[in-house]
């Protein structure tokens, strides 16, 4: 059983920081999906995510634990914070391989140049 929260971040003024809010829970067992809350933040269970282990999309009818364990990886822009909670089968316990470049990037410097402009004088 994979038990996955859908939260939001919100500015609280009076408190002066920012709380997340609860949006969506989804529980997959086995071949059973449960969305309960705002259904619509993953089309109630038909949104595809990509299965960070494999790189393949994955859709809910294809493995619903899978499926729930990606939805992290699927909210990363921060507006929708997915988390797991619960786990009764963790994928090995790990991260996705991360993809570091083997060589530091040459950025080149830019040459002095005698094109500058005196500040003010624009």
């Amino acid at each position: 059983m994979v038990l996955v929260e859908i939260q939001s971040p919100a500015y609280d003024e009076e408190a002066g920081n920012a709380r997340l809010l609860w949006r969506a829970t989804v529980k997959a067992d086995g071949d059973r999906l449960e969305v309960h809350g705002e259904e619509e933040l993953v089309a109630g269970g038909e949104m595809p995510v990509m299965d960070p282990f494999t790189g393949h999309k994955l859709s809910s009818a294809d493995d619903p634990e899978m499926w729930a364990r990606s939805l992290p990886y699927a909210f990363r822009a921060g507006d929708l914070v997915a988390v797991v909670v619960h786990d009764d089968n963790p994928v090995h316990g790990a991260e996705p391989d991360r993809v570091a470049p083997h060589e530091t990037p040459d950025v080149p410097t830019r040459p002095p140049s005698a094109h500058r402009v005196a500040a003010g004088s624009c």
